[in-house]
């Protein structure tokens, strides 16, 4: 598992203003770490999964990454883009800038790009890229 994956997904999973603009799946807020979400997951949801990019971040004397990932957010189309634009700019509060905890690293920054628009027939889409750079402790 990503070492974004738990922190990431806590961070969203666990903040009142965006879990009350989700579903809730199996009794829990619709933030899935798999891709694709189960096939019964109502809207809207969010996807966050594997990172698009990894690399080291090493110095002499130290190691670390340097890591992009993006969170997908889903909500229905039903010709209004304010659901999840509300939910794509309360994922994009929540992360930039924002030090994650992550286990064995310390997040020295962290920075998102977007919303940018991912929209389908049946579903608005919303993505969210949060680069971080990350040094072992």
């Amino acid at each position: 598992m990503s070492i974004l994956t738990s922190a990431i997904s806590e961070r969203l999973a666990q903040d009142a203003t965006l879990t009350g603009l989700l579903a809730t799946y199996k009794g829990s807020p619709a933030v899935f770490t798999t891709d694709p979400a189960p096939g019964d997951t109502e809207l809207p949801y969010i996807v966050t999964a594997g990172e698009v990019a990894q690399v080291p971040f090493d110095t002499k004397t130290t190691r670390g990454r340097d890591l992009m990932r993006d969170v997908r957010c889903y909500a229905k189309a039903d010709g209004s883009a304010v659901v999840i634009e509300t939910i794509a700019e309360r994922v994009r509060f929540l992360l930039h800038r924002h030090k994650l905890v992550i286990n064995g690293y310390q997040t020295i920054v962290s920075n998102c790009a977007g919303p940018i628009v991912a929209d389908e027939k049946d579903f608005y889409g919303r993505i969210i890229s949060v680069s971080l750079i990350a040094q072992e402790v």
